[in-house]
């Protein structure tokens, strides 16, 4: 395994006859959920020619082989749950990290970018136009979707924990991006259910979705007993968004793993706890909502039809040669079933 400050053979990959003239920006592939390894030298292939610095946070898990230098020098073994993997984040920071790097590329194993981004004019599709601004998809504060369904790690965190801003500092921190932290109202937290329910295709995976459901059920009843007043108040500021993708610049990087470490520590769901870390941590975020061009996703109800037949049907080469050309990634590919 490489060490911290110490070139791999992938970086010293340069390939000058492509025209590629290092950015200085790490392209970190995080493989969220099961141990994809088979996927590496497909996501080495898709992105190698445009990013010089590519690593790839594979996690440990039983049933798996373990993760090995013969994969890669440039593969770093992580542990923990894939629901708060900030933390993987966190831990990859020593071997990842580069005092010549100015951003930090943060994707999932199954987001494809843009094959027209590259480390040269990434900073360009994502208009970061100044050195210090991050990128994220999307916030939103808590008394928005109080319905999420792992919303009670959020408003169980403890008021004060040592590494983090003190609650008013957070909250002057989250204002400057134009996050307004509410009380959540207990009415809507009752009724609003929001709960997405995968197709469950075993009994063993329906008794599975119904066991969650019934834990967000009963902990929503145990409310009617802890909120007299009808509304509560975050003990600790904290916001949600997509966690999927992200930029973080180089300024940002230490304390934005640090605050990630914090939140992995206390179990805090990954779609509350890498958008908090960001916000906390980074003066300047951009979102959809700041720049002109956006991601797409592949979630039922949403317009995603002629995407998923070009995957599905037609494979990821076809995906590629028509990738649209204002959309700067689609998320969920699957590249297990499109091998």
């Amino acid at each position: 395994m490489a060490q911290a400050g110490e070139p791999t053979n992938h970086e010293h990959n340069q390939t000058e006859e492509a025209g590629i003239v290092s950015a200085k920006v790490a392209l970190v592939i995080i493989y969220n959920h099961h141990q994809h390894a088979d996927n590496i030298p497909l996501l080495e292939k898709l992105y190698g020619k445009r990013f010089s610095h590519i690593w790839h946070l594979v996690p440990v898990m039983p049933g798996f082989a373990p993760v090995a230098d013969e994969i890669g020098a440039n593969v770093i073994a992580v542990q923990g749950r894939s629901f708060d993997f900030e933390g993987w984040i966190a831990q990859g920071l020593r071997h990842y990290f580069r005092e010549e790097h100015t951003h930090y590329f943060f994707i999932h194993d199954d987001l494809v970018l843009n094959p027209a981004i590259d480390e040269n004019n990434f900073r360009d599709y994502f208009e970061l136009h100044e050195a210090d601004t991050a990128f994220l998809s999307d916030f939103y504060t808590l008394h928005q979707r109080p319905e999420w369904i792992y919303g009670p790690e959020a408003y169980a965190f403890p008021a004060s924990v040592d590494a983090l801003p003190e609650y008013a500092e957070s909250l002057k921190r989250l204002g400057a991006h134009g996050l307004d932290i509410r009380p959540v109202s207990f009415n809507r937290l009752l009724l609003s259910h929001g709960y997405y329910v995968h197709p469950a295709a075993s009994f063993a995976e329906k008794r599975v979705l119904l066991h969650e459901w019934l834990k967000l059920v009963l902990w929503r009843l145990r409310r009617v007993l802890a909120w007299p007043a009808g509304k509560r108040k975050l003990p600790y500021p904290l916001v949600g968004g997509y966690a999927d993708i992200a930029v973080v610049p180089a300024g940002c990087i230490r304390e934005f793993c640090r605050y990630c470490e914090v939140f992995a520590a206390r179990r805090l769901f990954v779609a509350i706890a890498l958008p908090s870390a960001l916000a906390l941590s980074c003066k300047k975020i951009n979102t959809h909502d700041h720049i002109a061009r956006r991601g797409r996703y592949r979630w039922p109800g949403r317009a995603w039809e002629a995407v998923r037949a070009r995957v599905d049907d037609e494979g990821l080469d076809s995906l590629l040669d028509n990738f649209p050309d204002d959309c700067l990634f689609i998320h969920p590919v699957k590249l297990s079933q499109s091998n």
